[in-house]
């Protein structure tokens, strides 16, 4: 009985608003980064320009994301927190300043990309700080969920009013969204991370430079993350591109970008539960091998794969994502969770920002098929990293210090 309520008790508190702040924070970046695209290729950018734009918003993320997370751990988290929700909410403001180019759009997105990162990097430490230990895998599922069901209104949304009025109304709508984002954020209490010592006392001092700003429990969690997520951009970056280059109506880019979401959506609150069932390593493997399998549909040339593609994508990664996040909380030390958490999610960032400039050189020089092809290479160097990384028995959860 007493388990019983244990497990009741997970959806209470400050975790539960934490829901809400996500839901709302990513749906603003859900509405922006859908139309950015469009807005790049209106101004006369390509796909090469796409992908850029795209670079420049995760680039703050190899920049400041290691700093936040230290802040976070020195005892700032609640001033992170609220002021990088704060400043991820208005920051799409700067799009309606409407300058002339495309040189315009990396500013923009590289400032509100530095925004997002301090956000992101607070939410994702305040998860782990909240998560029950043997809970980990749940707790990520269900936090991700929120970023799925971002996914499933956000792009749709703000694709549907771009293509009826332009620029302003979706960006409008997101900054409104952001604010209510705001509300949320101040009303949860943080917990500050336990300040204790990086290392013991040594002769040559205090910790490095690099050992004070990531975490190096986190960086083999960081690099599978960075090739598993690798695909993402293709499906939320470049459907535009795609929809152009197989002659598709720019219209059911709005379907397609529901169905991309609603798959997230409908696996992700099964999905965390099912990792810790699992275990971390056979969830990898499973959830790759078919993201890869799903890429290779897609080499068949019409928009139609393209969706199937996207949905198969989106079902997997909402088995892998929770299971990196949770492998990353279990090996980290308690009081450096916030470095950790900043280590690990940096590779979100890096993985969409660095295949953004690949997909785009790609589909310039050669065309999708080859696109689909490397992805799904990376997938399966995933799971030869997963095999490598965590051998024998699948990890489970183990009980924090």
């Amino acid at each position: 009985m007493r388990d019983e309520i244990k497990r009741e008790s997970l959806l209470r508190g400050s975790f539960l608003l934490v829901l809400p702040l996500t839901l709302l924070a990513y749906s603003l970046e859900a509405i922006i980064r859908a139309i950015t695209p469009l807005i790049v290729l209106d101004r006369g950018g390509d796909a090469v320009m796409v992908g850029l734009v795209a670079s420049a918003f995760a680039l703050p993320s190899i920049i400041f994301r290691p700093i936040a997370g230290g802040l976070v751990d020195s005892g700032r988290h609640r001033t992170i927190l609220r002021g990088g929700v704060i400043a991820t909410a208005v920051g799409p403001i700067l799009l309606l300043l409407l300058l002339p180019g495309t040189i315009y759009m990396l500013v923009v997105r590289f400032l509100h990309g530095t925004a997002w990162t301090f956000f992101s990097v607070s939410n994702h430490s305040l998860v782990a700080k909240l998560a029950p230990a043997d809970r980990r895998g749940e707790a990520s599922g269900l936090f991700m969920t929120m970023y799925a069901l971002a996914g499933l209104i956000g792009p749709a949304l703000g694709v549907a009013l771009y293509t009826m009025s332009g620029e302003v109304a979706p960006v409008l709508v997101g900054v409104l969204v952001g604010s209510g984002a705001i509300l949320v954020a101040i009303r949860i209490e943080v917990p500050e991370s336990n300040r204790q010592p990086d290392s013991a006392p040594r002769a040559g001092g205090g910790p490095s430079f690099l050992a004070r700003f990531v975490e190096p429990s986190a960086l083999p969690w960081t690099l599978m993350l960075v090739t598993s997520y690798s695909a993402m951009s293709i499906f939320a970056v470049f459907p535009p591109v795609y929809a152009l280059s197989v002659n598709a109506p720019v219209e059911l880019l709005v379907p397609y970008f529901a169905i991309f979401g609603l798959a997230q959506a409908i696996a992700q609150p099964m999905a965390g539960p099912l990792a810790d069932r699992l275990g971390r390593r056979r969830s990898m493997i499973i959830g790759c091998t078919v993201a890869a399998a799903g890429l290779i549909v897609a080499i068949v040339p019409s928009f139609a794969t393209f969706t199937l593609a996207g949905f198969v994508f989106g079902l997997t990664q909402a088995l892998v994502n929770p299971t990196i996040s949770a492998l990353t909380m279990e090996r980290a030390p308690r009081h450096r969770i916030g470095t950790a958490m900043a280590t690990y999610s940096m590779g979100y960032q890096v993985g969409i920002g660095l295949s953004s400039l690949l997909w785009g050189a790609m589909i310039t020089l050669v065309d999708f098929s080859w696109v689909f092809v490397v992805a799904a290479g990376f997938q399966l160097l995933t799971v030869g990293l997963t095999l490598k990384l965590l051998p024998g028995r699948p990890v489970q959860s183990v009980a924090a210090p």
